[in-house]
């Protein structure tokens, strides 16, 4: 009797709205953690390419100065970088110039050269950009 539907025919039974639920359920299950992957590896990939663009102004930068030396002041770099980027994921960029010490190395793990420069990040997991080392 109380698995009958009523006398029109018309409308769901608890069970039906049960399993679609459960349906629902699994999907955000699975979905949700794909969805925040993707977002992070996103931020990463933005952050990535921020820290290029930092490298690219130190290379203008370099060329147009007449001591010719890289800059760890990002906001020297404005005339050719335009606005300081900001990491997606809230982390702050620095510029450190390589003293060839064993602890300068791209995200590669490959030592940066003295004189080089090396843009870095704040935010964990994003790593650093050694231009000339690092491929991507």
């Amino acid at each position: 009797m109380g698995l009958e539907r009523n006398a029109q025919g018309k409308g769901f039974t608890l069970i039906e709205m049960l399993v679609v639920l459960l349906v629902l359920a699994i999907l955000m299950a699975v979905a949700l953690p794909l969805y925040l992957g993707a977002l992070t590896k996103s931020e990463v990939q933005t952050c990535r390419a921020n820290m290029w663009s930092i490298a690219e102004a130190e290379q203008a930068y370099r060329s147009r100065t007449s001591s010719h030396v890289y800059t760890t002041v990002l906001t020297d770099l404005s005339g050719d970088l335009g606005a300081t980027p900001t990491c997606p994921s809230g982390g702050t960029y620095s510029v450190v110039i390589s003293t060839g010490s064993g602890s300068d190395v791209g995200n590669n793990g490959l030592p940066v050269p003295v004189g080089g420069v090396i843009v870095k990040c704040s935010a964990a997991g994003h790593g650093v950009y050694a231009p000339g080392v690092d491929n991507n």
